[in-house]
C-alpha cells in the first residue's frame, strides 16, 4: 500500500504540473486519476465526461484507466463537465448515480484559455454483489427478469436493470434494500418478504449472496392458451407473424388458439399478438399425429424451447419470435432477418418488392 503511494503520487503531481495540449480551436482534455478504498489506484475503471445541464443526445463515450489509474478523455467542447466513473467488476458502481455515490462529482471547467483540467474520481464504498439464477418454478426454465431495486430509507434512490438467467447484480452497501424480480407471465418475486417486516437485505462492502430465485407462473385463465406444434425434429429459430390481413386467423379447439408450423419457419396469421399472461405450450408432431411436450423439464435438460420474445413492425408489436433446439445451439444461431409478411409483398408495387428482395 505505502509503497504503491510512493510511486504513484509523484507521477500524479507531475501530471497536474504538466499542462496538456490540445489540437484544434474548440478542444479540451481532461486528465486525472481514479481512485477506489483507501485511495489506491482503480485500473481498468470506465471514464467518462458529460457537459454539465445538457441533456446527453449521443451514446456516451468511456475511456478506461491505465494500471496507475490515469485517464484522458480529449476532444471536448468548451463548457463545464462532471466526471463519473465506474468498475463494476470489482464492486464498484456508476458514481455519477445517486444510487451508489453520495458525494459531490468532480467538476471540470473548459476554456478557450483553459483547454486542459486535472480531476480525482473517488469510488467507494464497494457496492455487495448479488449472485444467483432465475427460473421458472414448476418447469427449472431458466428466465430473463427484470430487477426494481429501492433503498428502503430513501425511496428516490432507485434503480431498474435487466438480468439472465445467471446473473450479477451490484446492491449498494449497508444500505436497507428492497428487491423485486418480475417477467411477463410470472408473478413479481420480493425480498425481503412483506410478511416479515423486520428481514431486510443489508450487504457489507465486497460482500456477496448467491440467490436461486424460482417464479411462479401467472397466466390469466380466462385466456386462451397458445399451442405452438412444430415438426418433429425440427432446430432453429421460428416466428410468428400477426395482424395480417391477407393471412388466415388462427385455428382454435376447446379454448387452445392452434399454431401450426408446415414446410417453412414463419407462420402468417391475421390474428391478433396474444398478451404475456397467456399461457403457451410447445410440442414436437410426427406423422401419426402424436406429440411430445418441448418444454416440460428443464431441470433435467429436457427443455428446447429458448429464448422467447415479441417483436415489432413499423411501431406494433406484432412478431413472436422463439428458438426450438439446445441452449448452445439457440447461442450459437444469429437470429435471423425479418422480411415482411409474403402475402404483402404480393400486394406492393414491383419497385418495392425489389427493394424487399
Amino acid at each position: 500500500m505505502h509503497h504503491l503511494r510512493r510511486f504513484w503520487l509523484p507521477w500524479f503531481a507531475i501530471a497536474f504540473l504538466t499542462p496538456t495540449q490540445s489540437k484544434g480551436d474548440g478542444e479540451g482534455v481532461i486528465q486525472g486519476v481514479v481512485l477506489g478504498e483507501e485511495g489506491q489506484p482503480v485500473r481498468g475503471a470506465k471514464v467518462h465526461a458529460e457537459l454539465n445541464g445538457v441533456a446527453m443526445a449521443k451514446k456516451i463515450r468511456y475511456v478506461e484507466t491505465d494500471e496507475s489509474g490515469f485517464f484522458l478523455i480529449d476532444r471536448l467542447e468548451f463548457g463545464n463537465y462532471y466526471v463519473g466513473a465506474m468498475k463494476e467488476e470489482e464492486g464498484y458502481g456508476s458514481s455519477d448515480f445517486s444510487f451508489f455515490n453520495e458525494n459531490p462529482l468532480p467538476m471540470a471547467q473548459i476554456t478557450a484559455h483553459h483547454r486542459s483540467a486535472n480531476v480525482v474520481v473517488n469510488l467507494g464504498p464497494k457496492a455487495g454483489i448479488l449472485t444467483g439464477t432465475i427460473s421458472d418454478a414448476l418447469t427449472g426454465k431458466p428466465l430473463s427478469a427484470g430487477f426494481d431495486l429501492v433503498q428502503s430509507k430513501d425511496r428516490n434512490k432507485w434503480m431498474g436493470t435487466s438480468a439472465a438467467s445467471r446473473f450479477r447484480v451490484l446492491i449498494p452497501s449497508s444500505k436497507e434494500m428492497e428487491v423485486k424480480v418480475s417477467a411477463p407471465g410470472y408473478e413479481t418475486w420480493l425480498y425481503p418478504d412483506p410478511a416479515i417486516p423486520s428481514k431486510v437485505l443489508r450487504m457489507d462492502p465486497g460482500s456477496e449472496i448467491h440467490l436461486d430465485i424460482h417464479l411462479k407462473p401467472a397466466h390469466d385463465e380466462t385466456l386462451p392458451i397458445s399451442r405452438f406444434l412444430i415438426p418433429e425434429g425440427y432446430v432453429g429459430w421460428l416466428r410468428v407473424e400477426h395482424d395480417v390481413e391477407c393471412a388466415p386467423p388462427i385455428p382454435a379447439e376447446g379454448g387452445v388458439r392452434i399454431f401450426r408450423f408446415t414446410g417453412a419457419s414463419v407462420l402468417e396469421t391475421s390474428s391478433p399478438i396474444p398478451t404475456d399472461s397467456a399461457a403457451r405450450q410447445y410440442f414436437y408432431y410426427s406423422v401419426d399425429s402424436s406429440e411430445r411436450n418441448l418444454a416440460v423439464d428443464y431441470q433435467s435438460g429436457n427443455g428446447l424451447i429458448w429464448q422467447e420474445h415479441p417483436g415489432s413492425r413499423a411501431g406494433k408489436m406484432s412478431m413472436f419470435i422463439f428458438f426450438v433446439g439446445a441452449e448452445e445451439q439457440s447461442n450459437a444461431r444469429p437470429l435471423p432477418g425479418f422480411p415482411p409478411p409474403s402475402c404483402q409483398c404480393l400486394a406492393l408495387p414491383q419497385e418495392l418488392r425489389n427493394f424487399f428482395q
